[in-house]
C-alpha cells in the first residue's frame, strides 16, 4: 500500500507507528510535513550528544519509490518500535522528512534545509545527524563522501570527522564490507549547510560498489555529475550509464518492490541498533 501512487505517505507512517506503540507528530515547516517520532523520555541523557536519524518519505510522481526512499522509511519505523522498549539511554531522535526530492533544484530547496534552519533557530545545535537513503539493495554500506561547506570552522570539521569515524567504527565492529564514496544529494546536504555534522548512508550490491569506485577513478567528470554540477552536455548520457544500476533505477518505474534485496534490511537494522548504543560527549 505504501508504494501506491495515491497513498498519503505521512498518514501511513503515523498509522504504522501508532499500531506499534510509537507516538509521533507532524511538524509543518515552509509547506513541508515532517514527522517527528516522540520516544519515551527515559531514553535520553543530556550528558551525551543527541543522534538525529533521518529518512525522507517523499517520492517523485513517476516512481513507486521502493528503494528511494521507502526502504529507509520502513527501517526507521521498525527501529523506532525497538527504541520504545530500549533498556537504557539511546539519545536518538527520529525524523521522517518531506521535500528531499526537491534537492536537485539546490540544497536550499530541500525540506531538510528548512528543518535544519528551524532547529538552529530554536537553539538545537549540538547534534549528530545520520541520514539513511536508498538502503534496500545490496550488502555494502556506502558512507557518503562529503565536502564540508567553504570556510567551515575547525571546530565543525572536528565534530564532522568524529561523526564520520564513529560510523566507520560501527561498520568495522559489525564486520561489514563498506565503502566511502560520493553519492547523490540527500538530506545531509541541508544539515551540513546549516552547520550540523551530518553523514549519509546508503547501500549497494558489492559488484556495483566496486564498478562505481573504478569508474570514479577512470572518469573525472563522474564526480561532478554525481554532485549535480555542470558537465559537458555531450557526456551526460555516458556519465549516467556509469552510475551504479541501483541509482539508475531511482525516479523510474523500475524502483519497485521486486528490485529490493531482503538481506539489506537486516544489515541496516544492525547499523541502527549500533548507533543507538553509541555514546559521545
Amino acid at each position: 500500500m505504501f508504494l501506491r501512487p495515491n497513498t498519503d505517505r505521512a498518514s501511513f507512517i503515523q498509522t504504522y507507528l501508532g499500531a506499534r506503540g510509537v507516538d509521533c507528530a507532524v511538524i509543518g515547516v515552509e509547506g513541508k510535513r515532517h514527522i517527528y517520532v516522540k520516544l519515551p523520555r527515559q531514553g535520553y541523557d543530556a550528558t551525551f550528544r543527541v543522534k538525529t536519524i533521518i529518512a525522507h518519505y517523499d517520492i517523485v510522481a513517476q516512481s513507486p519509490g521502493a528503494n528511494d526512499n521507502s526502504s529507509s522509511v520502513f527501517c526507521l519505523m521498525d527501529f523506532a518500535a525497538r527504541l520504545v522498549h530500549f533498556k537504557g539511554v539511546h539519545n536518538c531522535r527520529i525524523f521522517f522528512t518531506d521535500g528531499e526530492e526537491l534537492g536537485s533544484c539546490g540544497v536550499a530547496e530541500q525540506g531538510a534545509f528548512s528543518l535544519a534552519s528551524t532547529m538552529q533557530k530554536c537553539g538545537i545545535r549540538d547534534e549528530d545527524i545520520y541520514v539513511f537513503d536508498c538502503v534496500g539493495r545490496g550488502t555494502v554500506p556506502l558512507l557518503g563522501l562529503n565536502v564540508l561547506p567553504p570556510g567551515a570552522p575547525a571546530s565543525f570539521a572536528k565534530k564532522f570527522n568524529a561523526l564520520k569515524q564513529g560510523v566507520v567504527g560501527i561498520f568495522s565492529s559489525l564486520g561489514l564490507n563498506w565503502v566511502n564514496l560520493p553519492m547523490p544529494y540527500s538530506d545531509n546536504a541541508g544539515f551540513l549547510a546549516n552547520g550540523f555534522p551530518a553523514v549519509a548512508i546508503t547501500m549497494l550490491p558489492d559488484s556495483e560498489a566496486q564498478n562505481y569506485m573504478a569508474a570514479l577513478q577512470a572518469e573525472p567528470d563522474l564526480l561532478r555529475y554525481v554532485q549535480n554540477k555542470d558537465v559537458p552536455p555531450n557526456k551526460t548520457a555516458a556519465l549516467h550509464d556509469l552510475l551504479p544500476y541501483t541509482w539508475r533505477l531511482m525516479h523510474t518505474d523500475g524502483d519497485d518492490l521486486a528490485s529490493l534485496t531482503p538481506q539489506s534490511f537486516g544489515i541496516i537494522a544492525r547499523i541502527l541498533d549500533a548507533i543507538a548504543l553509541r555514546k559521545t560527549m
